[in-house]
Order: C-alpha cells, then sequence, then structure tokens
C-alpha cells in the first residue's frame, strides 16, 4: 500500500474525496476555521512523492494560494511544505492521521497569512536544508526557554541572533575571541540576583548602576551560545545559497508577504 492509499483510509471528517486512482488522489479539505477567507474549502491535489511519502499541492484550476511562495511554504513546484519532511514515507495509521493534522494546521496557517502578511511564528520553518539547522537549534535552546529568541531572529529580523552575529573561524568550526561581551547582551547583576543562567532583565527598578556586560568566555550558557553562532552561521548560508538559485530560475516574490527574500528593494 502506498502513501496515498494510507492517507485515504484516514480521512478526517473535513476532508471529502473526489477523485481516487492508485497513486494519486482529489481531495476537497474544509478544516475548522477557515472562516470567510476560503469557504469553499480547498481542492488538493494527492500524489506519491518522491521520497515515498505524499505530496499535496492545490489543483491548478481551483488554485486560490500562490503558485510559489518561499515565506508561505510553498515550494517552486507548486507542492506544499506542510511540516518537516512532509513529504515522506508514513509508518502506519497514526502517521497518517498526525498528518493530517498538520495539513489543518498549515491551512489555518495560510488563512493567517492572507490576513495579516506574516506566517505564525510557532510554525515558521527555513527553507530546504536550513530546516535540518534550525531543529538543531531548537533542540538546543529549548532546554534554556530560548526557543523564542530563534523564532524572532529566523522569522522576524529581531533579537541578537537576527543583529551581526560574532565572528567565527575560517573552517567554520569555533567561534573566535571569547573575550567579547556575550551577544544576548546579558549583564552581570548584583551578587544576590545572579543565577546559573543568562539574565537580560534590568536590574531592581531603583537601581542606577551600569552593569558590566558578561564576556562569551565568563558566560554560564557559552557552549550552547557559541553553537547558535555557528548554526545560525550555517543557516544563512544556506538559505542565501537557495534563495539565489531560485532567483536564477527567474522566480519573483508573489506580493503577499511583508518579509520576502525574493522582494525588490
Amino acid at each position: 500500500m502506498n502513501a496515498v492509499q494510507q492517507l485515504l483510509q484516514s480521512v478526517p471528517e473535513w476532508v471529502s474525496i473526489k477523485e481516487r486512482q492508485r497513486e494519486t488522489a482529489t481531495v476537497l479539505a474544509s478544516p475548522p476555521g477557515l472562516s470567510g477567507s476560503f469557504p469553499g474549502g480547498f481542492w488538493l491535489r494527492l500524489e506519491v512523492s518522491e521520497h515515498g511519502g505524499v505530496a499535496v499541492s492545490e489543483v491548478q484550476d481551483q488554485r486560490q494560494l500562490p503558485e510559489f511562495c518561499l515565506e508561505r511554504h510553498i515550494n517552486p513546484d507548486s507542492t506544499f511544505c506542510v511540516f518537516f519532511r512532509s513529504d515522506h514515507p508514513l509508518e502506519d495509521a497514526e502517521d497518517a492521521e498526525t498528518w493530517w493534522s498538520y495539513l489543518a494546521v498549515y491551512l489555518a496557517n495560510q488563512v493567517y497569512a492572507k490576513k495579516r502578511g506574516i506566517w505564525p511564528l510557532g510554525s515558521g520553518l527555513s527553507h530546504g536544508d536550513a530546516a535540518h539547522i534550525q531543529i538543531k537549534m531548537e533542540a538546543l535552546a529549548e532546554p534554556l526557554g530560548w526557543k523564542d529568541d530563534l523564532w524572532q531572529a529566523m522569522f522576524r529580523g529581531k533579537g541578537w541572533l537576527a543583529e551581526r552575529l560574532p565572528r567565527i573561524s575560517k573552517q567554520r568550526d569555533r567561534v573566535v575571541n571569547a573575550r567579547t561581551p556575550c551577544p544576548r547582551g546579558c549583564t552581570w547583576k548584583h551578587k544576590l540576583l545572579r543565577k546559573d543562567s543568562c539574565q537580560v532583565d534590568s536590574c531592581e527598578s531603583d537601581c542606577n548602576r551600569m552593569h558590566k556586560s558578561i564576556l562569551r568566555a565568563e558566560c554560564p550558557n557559552r557552549q550552547v551560545i557559541e553553537s547558535l553562532v555557528l548554526h545560525e552561521h550555517e543557516r544563512q548560508r544556506i538559505e542565501a545559497r537557495m534563495v539565489e538559485s531560485v532567483k536564477t530560475e527567474g522566480r519573483v516574490c508573489c506580493g503577499t508577504m511583508k518579509r520576502c527574500p525574493l522582494r525588490k528593494s
């Protein structure tokens, strides 16, 4: 049984099958929450992907979304990047149900993007192979509660990771000059307020002292900080290379999003 057939055996109530063949199917998807943005739902084509999973795209003559949009996670071939490795094989019925649930979120995100011109922050995913780097960075950041730092930098251009990054070696394997201030902007607090974690909050409300910056060499989370910096250098490099490749193919911005690397300045 191929992946399309697996999905069709676990169709949720908000999906109706309109046509089915051995390796393809046409469905009408109307998940809860579409409201008035897409009142007729989405006509979608499912087909077995090159990875053995399912590739999904809009039926061409029923298209409501851009044909291609990096920021809305619509690939150059018009297939959807529903989630990380969404076109890879499904192991069982539970995987199929999970796939449908992610598709519902993806379509809800398209409603959000249409209204606001931005992709929901927590659903952001770096493009192409840069997504692998993002997953590694999130695993490092989560124990320290820094995932929002990553998302704000990657998808809103805000925060310390969106600013000029510390320099790295020519071999791209270490961050140089550890005697520079920690890039998160942490400062030493009064002794009683210090903790074994990076602090960026201000001191007591009545404190007027200029607190010294914590050097990266003294940072209690130096290893995580430096790993994030190395990964972000690599993530940006991969994304920039992909954007250039897309530009070379003659792709242009669809004009529906506020932030787009393909938009002409």
